[in-house]
């Protein structure tokens, strides 16, 4: 076995067991195991912290956090082991009563509304620890009191801060968790403090001298410096004596700062020399040469820590900044409301262009008297008789002129017989007069033809931007509808991402429709596709929800995977399809594809007639529809401005059947939309629903906004049958809806197999296209 192929298979192995590990820890009962193991430890480490001349009140304010949050057994057995077993003085039992007590309190207050409060369990822990130390003081004097006084005030804010550090952050840039990680940190290190090596290095002072550094280095001057003097001060209380710590800590976060853009390594030194500096004006104080020593060590424990390890406490703990964030929301409400203003213009242009057409029938010339005033322009004029008929005995030739109206409009045209006998008799140019009549009657009628065919377009133009609105108002409510990051979880999938590759970007976040999506990219991406199915395990159980797999998307933000929220569905279709005898081509088409948010979309379209002419059509629909729904767009809306489009194109010559299924794979709602389609068939428990088509075929029908869709709700195990008019025109079907009875447990691939197989022997002979759907629960 080669090295290539061996290290295949390490990997692979390796995802196997990130997932299986990653599932295993996610179970409740290994979870539970955790928090107490976390719980016991801490109070252990704690109960060992003493301050303000012997008292030990951060065991007991821990406890108070810890009951905060519903727990409190194990925290209760970590301070006994604390107090009795690592100390074992008169005051850790005093302390240990006050962390029964603080638990007691906080199971019989239990069902208190107050319990719920951030500050109650705190102020418990507080008067329990006041309660059982009181006893212990050697003597009442102000001084005495007015310390003791102190302690009960940190313990409840030790125990406040406690519960901030292990709650999750109540929001994206919630800056309260990491000052309550900062005093669980520093008092962690009150309570090591008396902990040396080789009795001038404390490793508490050099841990708290690196997170110094840590802070100054990713946050700055004014963060280092403010965490600098943090943490000097606990080294000061902790040592009991001076502001040594504070003076060289501070001093030292505050100049390397300026120095952060050079490096880890640069920035060591300056830190280093900083504080170096500055402790030369204790030298005389006993923590001199340690602090020096301690700088040293700091420094080079600092330079050692990966670079990545930097990014992922900025990450943790630093706010996300807004300006990005603000400019995104500023665009997308730009974008929506250039979307909206798009969208009433467009409405606009179509109202202007109805009422035009409205007034424009209104105003068509359907006045006949124009046929005879044509005539008698070109004829009677320079007749000599033009005076006596249309001056003198104007209302006689009017009235047989209007008697012949009738008769002329109906037949088309106009016959001697149809003129009273006077007035044929006394016009010397009758049949000149005749001739021009038809003549004029028959420009009339291209003049009207070629009026309703204008009207006829404007009116297809008017629907196409009536589509056009209600696209574009689907647009404007899509962009109202807002992203949600989620930074918490963005640093849990990095974690998780970095066992398979190096992932330079991750971005987890909910769209618009509240789903979960991940995004990742970089180097290691291919190997998470290599491992697809262990990586996708292993990170639908950290995040407690089902993943889809990995999608390798490419555009203008650049190469990256994506994994979605997976749908509590999926639809399975099947499709059976035969062309006529004869034919090249099949004049149908038809198409399956789930878009991005989650809807499961079936069209199919019928072109008129057979052979490539009918193909055309039907695809030429069926692209523009696919375009439409895979955008977000309904069926509704696309089809009103798909519809004018095509008898636009094919000057109502032609026509295409339409038959549209959309369902929501999250929900099961489903739509169905039909244009002159055959029937199609829902199968839900024991009985089978006919679904006929309501309106015209795409081409024919010049109603705008006729075509509306049907709602369906669809579960599990439920069929829907998609069919061409080649399989069944819906009038003898009862053949159709006994096989979907009794053929239900066949695959989708298998019963629109036998549909189309069952129509041939019937004796069918048309082009015949069948889809099958079947939805299904994906867990």
């Amino acid at each position: 076995m080669d090295k290539q192929q061996l290290g295949k298979k390490a990997f692979a192995f390796s995802a196997r067991a990130a997932g299986a590990c990653t599932a295993l820890a996610q179970k409740p009962v290994v979870r539970g195991l955790g928090r107490a193991a976390q719980q016991f430890i801490l109070c252990a480490v704690l109960a060992r912290g003493t301050i303000l001349n012997g008292f030990s009140p951060f065991a007991v304010a821990m406890q108070g956090a810890v009951c905060a949050r519903g727990g409190g057994f194990a925290a209760v057995l970590g301070s006994f082991f604390g107090y009795l077993v690592l100390r074992s003085d008169l005051n850790g039992v005093g302390c240990c009563a006050a962390a029964l007590l603080t638990l007691a309190c906080g199971h019989v207050f239990a069902d208190l509304r107050a319990r719920h409060s951030a500050w109650f369990m705190p102020l418990v822990a507080a008067l329990c620890m006041g309660a059982c130390s009181f006893v212990f003081l050697p003597r009442l004097t102000p001084g005495t009191v007015l310390l003791f006084a102190c302690v009960l005030v940190l313990t409840f804010g030790a125990s406040y801060f406690y519960l901030l550090a292990l709650s999750p952050p109540r929001s994206e840039n919630d800056m309260l968790r990491p000052g309550g990680l900062l005093v669980l940190t520093a008092t962690l290190l009150i309570s090591v403090y008396d902990i040396s090596l080789f009795g001038v290095v404390t490793p508490a002072r050099v841990a708290a001298l690196v997170l110094v550094m840590g802070a100054s280095y990713l946050g700055g001057c004014a963060p280092g410096a403010a965490a600098g003097v943090a943490f000097g001060i606990t080294m000061d209380a902790a040592a009991g004596h001076g502001a040594f710590f504070s003076c060289t800590y501070g001093f030292g976060a505050l100049v390397g700062g300026v120095f952060r853009g050079a490096g880890k390594v640069g920035f060591a030194a300056a830190y280093l020399c900083a504080g170096a500096a500055a402790s030369m004006l204790g030298a005389d104080d006993p923590a001199f040469v340690s602090g020096v020593a301690e700088g040293a060590a700091a420094a080079l424990v600092f330079a050692a820590i990966p670079e990545h390890v930097w990014g992922m406490a900025r990450d943790a703990l630093l706010p996300a900044p807004q300006n990005a964030q603000e400019v995104v929301q500023r665009v997308r409400q730009g974008a929506r409301q250039y979307a909206t203003e798009a969208a009433q213009a467009f409405y606009e242009m179509y109202l202007g262009m109805m009422s035009g057409l409205q007034h424009g029938k209104s105003a068509a010339d359907q006045d006949v008297r124009a046929v005879f005033d044509r005539a008698a322009d070109k004829v009677c004029r320079r007749c000599t008789l033009c005076a006596a008929c249309w001056e003198k005995d104007y209302v006689g030739t009017l009235s047989a002129l209007n008697d012949v109206s009738v008769a002329m409009l109906r037949r088309g045209r106009a016959e001697a017989a149809d003129f009273p006998g006077h007035f044929s008799a006394r016009c010397v140019k009758f049949p000149e007069f005749l001739r021009a009549v038809n003549a004029a009657l028959a420009a009339l009628r291209q003049r009207q033809e070629y009026q309703a065919r204008c009207e006829e377009n404007r009116s297809l133009i008017a629907q196409q931007y009536a589509g056009l609105t209600g696209i574009l108002r689907q647009m404007g409510a899509g962009m109202a509808q807002d992203i949600t990051s989620l930074p918490a979880r963005e640093r849990q999938v990095k974690r998780y991402a970095a066992a398979f590759g190096k992932i330079d970007r991750v971005a987890v976040y909910r769209d618009g429709n509240r789903r979960l999506r991940v995004e990742l990219g970089g180097e290691g991406a291919e190997r998470i596709l290599e491992q697809a199915e262990g990586f996708t395990a292993g990170l639908a159980a950290l995040l407690s929800v089902g993943l889809t797999p990995p999608e390798k998307v490419c555009d203008e933000l650049g190469s990256r995977i994506l994994l979605r929220e997976q749908a509590p569905f999926r639809a399975v279709v099947g499709v059976g399809q035969r062309k006529k005898p004869g034919e090249k081509v099949s004049g149908d088409a038809g198409r399956y594809f789930v878009t991005d948010d989650g809807r499961a979309c079936i069209v199919l379209s019928d072109g008129m007639g057979t052979g490539e002419g009918a193909a055309q059509d039907s695809k030429g629909v069926l692209s523009l529809m696919e375009r439409f729904l895979r955008a977000g767009i309904p069926a509704q809306d696309a089809l009103r401005t798909v519809s004018p489009a095509f008898r636009l194109r094919c000057d109502g010559t032609r026509f295409v059947t339409l038959d549209v299924l959309t369902v929501d794979l999250y929900s099961g709602q489903a739509e169905s939309l039909k244009c002159g389609a055959a029937p199609s068939y829902l199968r839900t428990g024991g009985g089978v629903t006919r679904l006929a088509a309501r309106s015209l075929p795409v081409g024919l029908s010049e109603e705008n906004g006729a075509e509306e869709t049907v709602p369906l709700r669809m579960g599990h195990g439920d069929l829907y049958v998609m069919l061409t008019d080649g399989v069944t025109d819906g009038m003898e079907d009862e053949w159709l809806k006994g096989m979907l009875l009794e053929r239900a447990g066949d695959s989708p691939k298998e019963l629109a197999a036998r549909l189309v197989v069952a129509a041939c022997e019937r004796g069918a002979t048309d082009d015949m296209t069948a889809f099958v759907l079947r939805l299904e629960k994906t867990r």
